[in-house]
């Protein structure tokens, strides 16, 4: 999840709700989140250093044109993100993905980071299978085959990711996430495994 790790990403979004779960979900994945932004105002003192954006079309009211304009004047990569079906994008920013709001933040990666444009940035594709939600099954078959116990083996992988969190900064770079989190795992069922039992 370290793909991102400094990345400028600009969110300008109205809604502090969904604004708030995207720059989780970035940030989460070592990207430097600048805002989010709820205003074109906003928006606009972020266009030099933004390296990527995510775009709310309609900012209470007002498009957001004008900064996707200067990110593209830039060639900074951005998506529009929108809830509005009838907002009509200007022939000049067509190239842009257009995704609706209920898109989840897997898509909108997808959309912003093709791992063609992402290679030509200097970073490297991001295999987006390596993400801690798909490899969950994987985790709680290795933890039922330490322990045998399906309640233990629930709670270890409970553990496993609760000792994640607090090692991620010690990472290894270069280890997968299933090869990072069966290590994790096995070290805490080597340390506690009989204390999962009860």
């Amino acid at each position: 999840m370290r793909e991102l790790q400094g990345l400028h990403i600009l969110i300008v979004e109205d809604d502090w709700l969904l604004a708030g779960d995207l720059a989780r979900y970035f940030g989460n994945m070592g990207a430097v989140v600048l805002g989010p932004a709820a205003t074109v105002e906003q928006a606009s003192t972020h266009t030099d250093t933004a390296e990527a954006a995510i775009l709310d079309v309609n900012l209470n009211g007002r498009r957001v044109f004008p900064i996707a304009d200067e990110l593209m004047r830039r060639g900074v990569p951005f998506v529009f993100f929108s809830g509005d079906e009838d907002i009509v994008i200007p022939e000049r920013l067509r190239h842009a993905s257009n995704l609706r709001k209920s898109s989840d933040s897997y898509a909108i990666f997808d959309a912003l980071f093709p791992p063609e444009r992402f290679a030509l940035a200097g970073r490297p594709p991001v295999n987006l299978s390596d993400n801690v939600f798909s490899l969950l099954p994987k985790l709680r078959l290795a933890a039922r085959l330490l322990l045998g116990d399906v309640g233990a083996s629930d709670r270890l992988v409970e553990r496993t990711l609760e000792r994640a969190i607090g090692e991620i900064d010690r990472r290894r770079a270069g280890v997968s996430t299933e090869d990072w989190l069966n290590g994790i795992m096995r070290s805490v069922a080597r340390s506690s495994g009989t204390s999962l039992l009860h």
